[in-house]
């Protein structure tokens, strides 16, 4: 419950105390009740004390009305004083309610009303008292995530009896148990909390090898299933969390202690309570696997639709050859002799007959043609409208966020939110939380300063957090800026410099902006502090990554001593997207249009060669261009530069590129479909799609850029002489170097043959040992590494090979099956450049790796 709506409803509490007060003191009771429950959730425990006193003597058949009265006027007083002051300083007389409610206890007990219910405890406990923390809608599916999750726990614990030296089952268990406590935290069930906490570091122990997972063990924590379900069962039924938790804490402090026996009741299974009526809902809940069907469906529809449209376009042209052969026929007649004029006229009627036949038909194919887009479109838009959540959904949870850390740390933050409607395709919406938080944890924790330092600079003391969400074209932009100290430039790259990032001349040459770009490097922010509120989340190099898988991207800009600002923008959903047509070589390709800047047509005098880089003047500024038919290698691919050819500007981080093109054929909502497994390594696809009746490949920009770079400029082919296509052959990647370090042979053979087909010299080596062997032996542009192998692990081997003098900025990329947050940590503080989790996609590992050895190229 916030501050303001506890004034607000405990005025009217109280004035409906009083009126009931004169006529019967019993019928006052509920809502002081109600207000002592609500002082209890707040920590005023004296409030909360009074209030139940007042209760207990308004229940009595001799009431003492004065007292009443005075105990009214205590509550009210007390209302007016928190009212008066400041928030942060908020305060009452607990004196004054202290004698108020001392007044109200002296008396001697008298009879008890015979339908009166028992009066509450004099002491109502803020555990106990559950209001919860989120929207009422928000509670039923975290209670039914509840359920699956402690039956999974169930289970899970069962197994973990029958093999307790099971990391993987471990770490099942302690996961799930940390989502219970967070979830719950989250909610305002602090009992739970507590509870599934208490769990987590038992289990912790196991997992760190501190103790072993034995039947007292698995006792305790089975036992604590049993409590956790018993407080899930009372918040689902609205009731107050009467469940005693201490001995099981204790238990799972110590769970080889000596228990009591165990009686025909659980110690802490709560005593039935009659529910309250259950809200009906008009909602009606859907599985998100069948709206990804149905997603399906509209798909094949609108590809339907294509053809539709493509065999209208041939039905057209048909119709037009019909006509001029009409024509001509009847031309003919009448220029021709008697003999056989009659047959003449004959074919040129029939063809008339045949043309007014095709006008009908095309005429009728127009209209089921628009009745098939109407209809289409209002499927595609209903079904997306299911998909779609407000983005704002989960944004409720930062207030309490922000408050707990500038708490933490000293300071004064104020957050607002706007746009928390805008809506988002579900699956966006559920992983932009996880990086959105950590954006808002960093800018309490790293922007905002503290109060005197603010007011020395001549700012409020209390900083100002803003997040929003509104559209942007075919795009969602999410936005978090504070009013703090801002990114020095100068710092960074100092850092960047000394964590032997980039070398000092590379970083001499980066521009302000292209110097801020550099915090979302791997490894490149300090190590954290793992806590309760910060170091468990993702890196600044993970936000980016999450965002690139959702097609999305993050912009940071930043003014010295005013703010920062970082902007995340995303595609309304990942199933239709609006692409640009082109035509390359004969082929056609996709290009995702929010990544379109402008097209141009470029003409020869604005081009210029910079070393073996073709770039285009515009507006002053040199623009690297890539030809689309040269660098995929395309059957028929140009020789020469047109006099005039197409170029479309593309946007890739703060960089513009221009793509060269043959023709452009105009925007086109499509279906998004993923390539198949014998596709997956084409460089530069990220997917395909179905133009009328023929395929076209979308374009997966940012890997064409790293492709570019790392690409052999290509010489004019002689006349005569095709390319191949893509697919056909790997492009070549400046023979790269890379080292393999996995101890699985299935992995590391399909690791190898990945690699080598993309154009890299791939040396294999089956553990760490190995690995660091070879390391030593041989140069290598980039290891790629697993971390569990038997002897030397991935993280051993990561920190080894950094103290090796050649290995220092050589990029490690750890390929592994270990997903958990602590992991990924482990491995960025070992000094790795990038954390893939398994199964890992081909497409997204090459992406990774030219990105790297681009960087490394540029730090050198």
């Amino acid at each position: 419950m916030s501050f303001e709506r506890f004034l607000e409803e405990g005025r009217a509490l109280l004035a409906k105390a009083e009126a009931a007060l004169d006529g019967a003191p019993a019928e006052a009771a509920p809502p002081v009740m109600a207000f002592g429950l609500d002082a209890a959730v707040l920590d005023m425990p004296e409030v909360a004390n009074l209030a139940a006193a007042w209760v207990g003597e308004a229940e009595r058949p001799d009431a003492d009305g004065p007292a009443l009265r005075g105990g009214l006027e205590a509550l009210r007083a007390t209302l007016d004083e928190l009212g008066d002051a400041d928030r942060s300083g908020a305060h009452y007389d607990a004196e004054r309610l202290e004698a108020a409610r001392e007044r109200l206890a002296s008396r001697a007990p008298g009879p008890a009303r015979p339908a009166a219910p028992p009066p509450p405890p004099a002491k109502p406990a803020s555990e106990s008292a559950w209001q919860p923390t989120v929207d009422e809608d928000m509670i039923d599916p975290f209670l039914e995530e509840c359920h699956d999750r402690l039956e999974s726990l169930s289970t899970q614990l069962l197994e973990l009896e029958a093999r307790p030296d099971d990391p993987e089952l471990v770490k099942a268990v302690f996961r799930d148990l940390h989502t219970l406590k967070g979830s719950a935290g989250f909610v305002g069930l602090t009992k739970m909390a507590r509870v599934a906490h208490a769990a987590e570091d038992l289990v912790g122990l196991v997992r760190e090898g501190r103790r072993s997972a034995d039947r007292a063990v698995v006792d305790a924590l089975l036992a604590c299933l049993d409590v956790l379900q018993a407080i899930v069962q009372r918040a689902a039924d609205r009731a107050s969390i009467d469940v005693d938790v201490e001995p099981l804490l204790a238990r799972l402090r110590d769970p080889g202690a000596a228990t009591p026996a165990r009686s025909s009741q659980p110690a802490a299974a709560p005593s039935p309570i009659e529910a309250p009526a259950t809200r009906v809902q008009q909602t009606l809940r859907i599985e998100f696997t069948k709206l990804d069907e149905l997603m399906n469906l509209v798909g094949e529809l609108v590809l339907s639709k294509g053809r539709v449209g493509s065999g209208l376009e041939d039905l057209h042209s048909l119709a037009r050859e019909l006509e001029h052969q009409r024509r001509g026929a009847r031309g003919r007649a009448g220029r021709r002799a008697r003999r056989g004029a009659v047959r003449f006229e004959d074919l040129a009627t029939e063809l008339g007959r045949l043309q007014r036949a095709f006008d009908s038909l095309h005429g009728e194919m127009e209209g089921a043609q628009q009745q098939l887009e109407l209809v289409s479109g209002q499927l595609r838009d209903q079904v997306m409208k299911l998909r779609m959540l407000p983005v704002g959904r989960s944004w409720s949870k930062y207030h309490r966020t922000v408050r707990q850390i500038a708490q933490r740390l000293g300071k004064e933050v104020v957050l607002e939110l706007s746009g928390e409607e805008t809506e988002l395709d579900k699956v966006l919406v559920e992983q932009l939380d996880e990086p959105l938080l950590h954006l808002v944890r960093n800018a309490v924790d790293h922007g905002i300063e503290r109060p005197d330092e603010r007011e020395a600079a001549g700012k409020p003391r209390a900083g100002t957090l803003s997040l929003s969400a509104f559209h942007r074209g075919n795009q969602i932009v999410v936005r978090l800026s504070d009013d703090g100290k801002g990114i020095d430039p100068e710092r960074v790259r100092e850092k960047a410099v000394r964590s032997g990032l980039v070398s000092a001349e590379a970083a001499a040459e980066l521009d302000a902006e292209q110097v801020i770009d550099l915090i979302f490097h791997a490894g490149f922010s300090t190590r954290e502090q793992v806590s309760d509120l910060s170091g468990r989340g993702v890196g600044m190099d993970v936000v980016r990554e999450t965002l690139a898988r959702l097609k999305g991207t993050v912009h940071v800009s930043s003014t010295l001593g005013q703010g920062t600002v970082f902007e995340l923008r995303l595609p309304l959903t990942l199933a239709i997207v609006q692409v640009l047509l082109l035509r390359s070589a004969g082929q056609t390709f996709a290009l995702p249009l929010d990544l379109v800047r402008r097209t141009l047509a470029v003409a020869p005098e604005t081009l210029r060669l910079t070393g073996q880089q073709e770039t285009l003047l515009e507006d002053g500024r040199e623009i690297p261009l890539i030809r689309l038919d040269q660098l995929l290698r395309l059957p028929g691919a140009a020789t020469e530069v047109p006099r005039e050819a197409p170029v479309v500007l593309v946007e890739v981080g703060h960089q513009l590129v221009g793509l060269v093109c043959d023709a452009f054929l105009g925007r086109k909502e499509i279906v998004l479909k993923t390539l198949g497994s014998l596709l997956k390594r084409v460089p530069g696809a990220a997917g395909a799609t179905l133009v009328g009746d023929r395929p076209a490949v979308i374009l997966d920009v940012p890997a064409l850029v790293s492709l570019a770079m790392t690409e052999t400029p290509q010489a004019p082919r002689p006349e005569g002489v095709e390319g191949q296509a893509v697919g056909e052959s790997e492009a070549p990647r400046g023979k790269a170097r890379i080292l393999v370090v996995e101890d699985t042979d299935v992995i590391r053979e399909t690791l190898r043959r990945t690699l080598t087909r993309a154009g890299y010299e791939v040396v294999v080596a089956r553990d760490g040992a190995e690995g660091l062997e070879r390391a030593r032996a041989e140069r290598f542009d980039l290891v790629s590494t697993d971390v569990v192998m038997p002897g030397l692990d991935g993280y051993e081997l990561t920190r080894r090979l950094r103290r090796l003098e050649g290995y220092r900025d050589v990029p490690i990329l750890m390929v592994t099956s270990k997903a958990e947050r602590i992991d990924r940590l482990r491995g960025f503080d070992a000094g790795v450049d990038a954390y893939l989790t398994k199964p890992t996609d081909a497409a997204e590992l090459l992406r990774a790796i030219d990105e790297h050895l681009v960087s490394a190229r540029f730090a050198r």
